[in-house]
């Protein structure tokens, strides 16, 4: 009998066990189990001591990562000032803009040149607004629980764009220097702006909805705009329709004063070259090989959607390796947040050791970061340099829009590696593309719905 006692014992507690992992509630019996899993040992209580009084991401950065790369690159382009968004989504348009910026500084012969951010932005918002109206009335017959009309609600003026957006906006008003409209502290910092603009085109979105007549709908669609306009124009200034200008040029002489419309700027200084380049994405929930288009998704009206072709991970490094090593610049987005140091200005896989600290593996795949919402290209920055051995690329520098403090005066380093998990879009120029791929982008495009999952991720801030 008295054998027969840890038998009953061992098979109550193997019940237990197993009742605890069948569990679909929080009960004692699992609640023991998850206390017995943790002892409070020596490494527990360390663990507990450190982060009671400090960040953890600070703890758990790897150290050994953070000084074994070196701040070389075999090719580097020319270093341009580094410029800052501030408070605002516009990486896009700041990105956008480095890469034209080298363009226009060659051919008038300048060092450098920035262009105005702000200028830009006023379209932006502009454009937006009117998406946003035009949306409304089209919609206005379905009731307010319709997606379309959640969606078009929900993301009015918010700040973010892309590639083709960024296009848009240069081809239809064109660009000026910065000095001719230098950037406010509501263009640097959107926040108020942004909701000052949601809130009266909510209001003549309702009023619109409610409307019994085409007449009103368009009295109400112009009193709406026309208050956006003048919203724009105080918090960001009126953009010039002509400018008188001159710059410094590389041997330090003065060029003569003349007069330019921004179109007319735009066409002299950079003319169609940004029709050349084609934007490219690695989405690993959605098939390779296709065009897609997002409906809804355009900051122009008569312009088409956003639009783009997908394929491998290899391709899009590929391509981007030709083009930087030819000293081409790479307008691309990626999820700046995982895995960097932005102070330091290090993008590295790992640096921030959290097995260590927990003894946990975290590990998730490229695929498995997109099928959990766990990572999205939510930045977008320039290429302009790369450091190969042998052969094969070790790391990229990365031209980012933060500011000459961050980084390393401004720029990032990222390996390789971190490319392979992080990196989704880069925009191509054409001399660089397979004639398979170029042949895609004449295909009909599969739509993607706004409200996909993957549309936040194709829209950068």
């Amino acid at each position: 009998m008295k054998q027969l006692i840890p038998l009953v014992l061992c098979l109550m507690l193997a019940g237990i066990v197993a009742r605890s992992q069948d569990a679909k509630h929080v009960t004692p019996a699992l609640l023991a189990e998850l206390e017995q899993s943790c002892p409070p040992d020596a490494k527990l209580r360390s663990a507990q001591h450190a982060l009671a009084q400090v960040d953890g991401n600070k703890i758990v950065q790897n150290w050994e990562k953070m000084i074994a790369v070196d701040p070389y690159f075999s090719v580097r382009l020319k270093d341009q000032k580094i410029t800052d968004q501030k408070g605002t989504g516009r990486c896009w348009m700041f990105s956008g803009l480095n890469i034209v910026r080298p363009l226009v500084a060659t051919r008038i012969g300048a060092e450098d040149i920035e262009l105005s951010q702000n200028y830009l932005y006023f379209f932006e918002k502009l454009e937006k607004a009117n998406l946003f109206l035009d949306g409304v009335i089209a919609t206005r017959a379905l009731p307010y629980t319709d997606r379309r009309v959640e969606y078009l609600f929900k993301q009015n003026v918010q700040d973010g764009q892309n590639w083709l957006g960024f296009i848009e906006l240069v081809n239809k008003y064109g660009v000026v220097p910065k000095d001719v409209m230098p950037e406010t502290y509501s263009s640097s910092n959107s926040g108020h702006v942004s909701l000052v603009l949601s809130l009266r085109l909510k209001q003549a979105g309702v009023r619109i909805r409610h409307a019994t007549s085409a007449q009103a709908v368009a009295s109400l669609r112009m009193a709406a705009l026309k208050d956006v306009y003048r919203i724009l124009a105080i918090n960001f200034g009126i953009p010039p329709k002509e400018f008188s200008w001159r710059y410094e040029k590389s041997d330090k002489s003065l060029s003569p004063l003349s007069t330019y419309t921004p179109h007319k700027f735009f066409t002299q200084f950079v003319g169609d070259a940004l029709g050349e380049y084609f934007p490219l994405y690695s989405i690993p929930t959605l098939p390779v090989g296709r065009k897609y288009e997002i409906d809804l998704n355009r900051t122009v009206s008569d312009q088409p959607n956003m639009y783009f072709v997908n394929c491998s991970l290899e391709i899009l490094k590929d391509l981007t390796r030709q083009s930087v090593l030819d000293s081409t610049a790479v307008w691309f987005g990626c999820d700046v947040g995982q895995q960097t140091n932005t102070e330091s200005g290090l993008m590295t896989p790992r640096l921030y050791d959290f097995e260590s600290l927990y003894g946990i593996d975290f590990t998730l795949s490229r695929a498995e970061l997109f099928e959990t919402y766990s990572s999205i290209p939510t930045h977008n920055m320039v290429f302009t340099g790369i450091d190969t051995l042998g052969g094969n690329v070790r790391k990229w520098l990365v031209e980012n829009s933060w500011g000459e403090s961050r980084g390393k005066k401004g720029y990032l380093i990222m390996l390789d590696d971190w490319f392979d998990k992080y990196v989704q879009v880069v925009v191509i120029h054409r001399k660089y593309l397979p004639q398979d791929i170029l042949a895609l982008f004449k295909t009909p495009s599969t739509i993607l719905p706004p409200w996909d999952p993957m549309v936040k991720a194709l829209t950068m801030e």
